[in-house]
C-alpha cells in the first residue's frame, strides 16, 4: 500500500504569491507595520519619481536576522508580538515583488540584490555591519509607482497610525491616531472615539475601523463629514491575507462594531439627556433614529420637529409634480403645545380615496404625524387616525351638477354654496376650496361657490404620460378650461358669462365691428350663429 503526503513546490508557490497582492501599494503599509513593530519612533519615506527609487528608514530595534527576513511564513517577531498581532511572515514579499533591486541595511547585516535572484532562491550574500547607527533602511530601485500613488496611499494609511510618518520631509496627518488628542474610550472590541456627540448637527452615523493602526473598513460616506473612529483590539480581530485591507468575517465584525457603537452612543446620550434641556435633547433626533435609540425620547416632554408636519398649501395627488402641501415644523413643540392642537394621521391616497380627510384636517389646522417615534412615546395616545373614523360629506345648498370635459380630464362637478366634511363626530364647513371625492367615492368633484381656481384638478390627476412626463401645457389648458367652466356654471348674468367664455378673435379682422346672435341647444352646444 502506498502513502502520500502534501508537498510544496517552493518556486511555484512564491511565483503565485506575486499575483495574490491586489495592490501595488501594499508594500507601503507593510513597511510601516514593520517599523511600528520594531518600536520605531517614526518611519520615513523618500520617493524620487524620476528615478523610481523608494527609500524607507526607521529607528526601531532593527532586523535580528536577514535569514529570517527572507524566509516566507516566518515573521521573526518575538512571542508578545506574535500573540498580540498574529504576523503572517509574508509581508516582506511585497517589497520583493514591488521593485527590481533591493538594499537592506540593519544591525544583522547588509544585502544588495536583484529581487528576481531572491525570488529564484539564489544565495544572498550578507555583509556584516559593524558600526550600525540604529537606523534600518530599505532602498528599492525600479518601483512601479507614481508620486501621487505614494502620497495618496500614505496619507490614507497614516491617519490612524500610532507613530509619525513622513514623505519627502513632510510629516503626514495622523488625525485619528490613538495619540492624536481625540477622546477614546476602551470597549470590549477596542478603543472608540465618538464624533460630534455633543453637537446635534455634528454627530455622525458613519464610522472608520482601524486594525494595528491601518484602515481596514469604512462605512458608506454619503454626505457624512465627521466619523466615529474604532481601533480594533488586534489580539481579537484578524486581517485577510495578503494585503490585510479586509477583515476576516467582516460582516460579523461590522455587526459587532455597530452593536458596541450603539451602546456607547446610548450611554453618551443618556448622560446628555440629564445635563441639557428637553428642547436641546430632541435636536439629536436624527442620530437616535439612525442608531435605534428613539425610546430615549419616550418621556421627554418635547416633540422633535421631524415628527410633525403642518399644512401650508392645497392638498394634491402628486407632490413631485405640484410640490408638497405640508412642511416640517420649524421648531420643536412642547407637550402642552401639542395638546393644544389636534394631531392626526392620514393614509388616504387622494386619487383613490379622495381628499376629504385632508381638507378636514387642513381646515382644523391639525398637525400631521409623520411617524418615526418609538411605539412607547406619549404622543401616540393623542394621535387621531382619521382613516379609522367614518367619513360623510354633506352639500349645503346644492344648485346643480355639470360635466367638465377638458383635454386630459373628464369629471362630473357638483355645485353648491359650501360643503360639510364630517369625520367621526366632528365636522368642518368649507366654502372656499373644491375637493375631489376619489375614484372609489363616485369619482366626482364638490365645488363650493367661492372656488373658481381649477386647483382641484391637482387632486384628480398627476398629468403624467405613460413615460411619467408631466404634461405641463395640457395641465395649464385644462386649468383655464375649468375656470371658464366654473364661470359658465356660476355666473348670475348669462351675457356676462358668455362674454367671459368666448375666445378672442383678434386674428379674424373680417369679424371686427360685427354683431352676432348665438343660440345654444339644451345640451349647451352652439345651435346657430346669425349676424345681427
Amino acid at each position: 500500500m502506498k502513502t502520500v503526503a502534501m508537498k510544496v513546490n517552493q518556486a511555484n508557490l512564491v511565483k503565485s504569491l506575486k499575483f495574490s497582492f491586489t495592490n501595488k501599494t501594499t508594500v507601503l503599509g507593510e513597511l510601516m507595520q514593520n517599523a511600528r513593530r520594531a518600536n520605531a519612533t517614526q518611519v520615513v519615506f523618500e520617493f524620487a519619481p524620476g528615478t523610481k527609487i523608494l527609500r524607507v528608514t526607521d529607528d526601531g530595534c532593527g532586523i535580528d536576522s536577514i535569514d529570517t527576513l527572507l524566509t516566507v511564513a516566518e515573521s521573526g517577531w518575538d512571542a508578545d508580538v506574535v500573540a498580540e498581532e498574529h504576523p503572517f511572515g509574508i509581508g516582506f514579499l511585497s517589497a520583493l515583488f514591488a521593485c527590481r533591486h533591493l538594499t537592506v541595511v540593519s544591525k544583522s547585516g547588509r544585502i544588495s540584490v536583484d529581487t528576481d535572484d531572491v525570488l529564484s532562491f539564489k544565495p544572498v550574500t550578507v555583509i556584516p555591519v559593524t558600526d550600525w547607527n540604529g537606523i534600518t533602511s530599505i532602498t528599492m530601485l525600479g518601483v512601479d509607482l507614481e508620486l501621487k500613488d505614494v502620497q495618496d496611499t500614505l496619507n490614507r494609511l497614516s491617519r490612524g497610525f500610532p507613530i509619525p510618518v513622513s514623505l519627502n520631509d513632510v510629516f503626514l496627518d495622523r488625525q485619528y491616531a490613538l495619540d492624536s488628542g481625540l477622546r477614546f474610550v476602551e470597549t470590549k472590541i477596542g478603543a472608540i472615539y465618538l464624533s460630534g456627540i455633543d453637537e446635534p448637527l455634528g454627530i455622525s452615523d458613519e464610522f472608520d475601523v482601524y486594525l494595528q493602526g491601518l484602515p481596514i473598513y469604512r462605512s458608506h460616506s454619503y454626505g457624512s463629514r465627521n466619523r466615529h473612529i474604532i481601533h480594533l483590539d488586534s489580539s481579537r480581530f484578524y486581517a485577510r491575507l495578503p494585503d490585510r485591507d479586509k477583515l476576516i468575517d467582516e460582516a460579523d465584525v461590522v455587526k459587532l462594531v455597530k452593536s458596541v457603537l450603539t451602546k456607547e452612543i446610548k450611554e453618551s446620550l443618556i448622560f446628555l439627556k440629564a445635563t441639557v434641556s428637553a428642547e436641546e435633547f430632541v435636536l439629536f433626533y436624527e442620530i437616535m433614529k439612525h442608531w435605534g435609540l428613539l425610546s430615549l425620547l419616550n418621556d421627554v416632554p418635547v416633540v422633535p420637529m421631524q415628527a410633525l408636519h403642518e399644512f401650508d398649501d392645497y392638498p394634491n395627488c402628486d407632490t413631485d409634480a405640484y410640490g408638497t402641501f405640508t412642511s416640517r415644523l420649524n421648531m420643536s413643540l412642547t407637550r402642552s403645545e401639542v395638546e393644544a392642537r389636534e394631531v392626526v394621521d392620514i393614509d388616504d391616497d387622494i386619487q383613490e380615496n379622495g381628499a376629504a380627510r385632508y381638507m378636514f384636517a387642513r381646515e382644523r389646522d391639525a398637525l400631521i404625524y409623520q411617524g418615526g417615534l418609538d411605539n412607547g412615546h406619549w404622543i401616540h395616545s393623542m394621535i387621531r387616525d382619521l382613516d379609522d373614523e367614518e367619513l360623510t360629506i354633506e352639500l349645503v345648498n346644492k344648485t346643480h351638477g355639470a360635466l367638465f370635459e377638458g383635454d386630459w380630464i373628464s369629471i362630473y362637478v357638483h355645485f353648491c354654496d359650501s360643503y360639510r366634511v364630517k369625520v367621526g363626530n366632528d365636522f368642518v364647513e368649507i366654502a372656499g376650496d373644491a375637493f375631489y371625492q376619489g375614484q372609489e367615492n363616485e369619482d366626482q368633484v364638490i365645488l363650493p361657490k367661492n372656488d373658481a381656481s381649477g386647483y382641484v384638478l391637482k387632486q384628480i390627476s398627476s398629468y403624467r404620460s405613460e413615460y411619467e412626463d408631466f404634461q405641463e401645457s395640457t395641465h395649464e389648458s385644462d386649468m383655464y378650461a375649468f375656470e371658464s367652466f366654473v364661470v359658465a356654471n356660476t355666473s348670475s348674468d348669462p351675457a356676462d358669462a358668455m362674454q367671459r367664455l368666448l375666445p378672442g378673435f383678434s386674428g379674424c379682422p373680417s369679424l371686427y365691428g360685427k354683431s352676432f346672435v348665438i343660440s345654444l341647444d339644451d345640451a349647451g352646444k352652439v345651435a346657430s350663429v346669425t349676424a345681427a
